[in-house]
C-alpha cells in the first residue's frame, strides 16, 4: 500500500460510507430482529481496518505538514495552526478506540 494515496480526505469519505452503509444494514437497537454474523464480521473487519488506515493517514499528513514548515514565509503561524489541528484528531481518535474497546 503506498502511503502517499492515502489521503484525510479519502478516509473521511470512507468513514462516512462505512456508517451510512452501517446505518442501513444493522437492526434498530430496539427492534427484537438479529444481524446475520456474516453481516456483524464483515462490519468488525472494516471498522478495523478503518481503525488502522486512520492513524496512518494522519501521521502522514502531519509529516508532511511538518515538512513544509521550512519552505513557508510564516513559520510561526503555520505551526500554531498545525498544532490546532491535532488536538481534534487526537480526540477523535481517542473516542474511536474507547469505542471499539466496547464493541461486542
Amino acid at each position: 500500500m503506498n502511503l502517499s494515496r492515502v489521503t484525510l480526505g479519502k478516509i473521511a469519505l470512507a468513514w462516512a460510507i462505512f456508517l451510512w452503509c452501517a446505518a442501513i444494514v444493522l437492526p434498530n437497537l430496539d427492534s427484537h430482529t438479529r444481524a446475520h454474523p456474516v453481516v456483524k464480521a464483515i462490519i468488525a473487519v472494516v471498522y478495523t481496518l478503518f481503525l488502522i488506515g486512520t492513524p496512518i493517514a494522519l501521521v502522514t499528513y502531519f509529516n508532511r505538514a511538518w515538512r513544509r514548515v521550512a519552505t513557508v514565509p510564516n513559520r510561526t503561524s503555520y505551526v500554531k495552526i498545525g498544532e490546532k489541528e491535532k488536538v481534534p484528531w487526537a480526540f477523535t481518535q481517542n473516542t474511536f478506540y474507547r469505542a471499539s474497546l466496547t464493541f461486542q
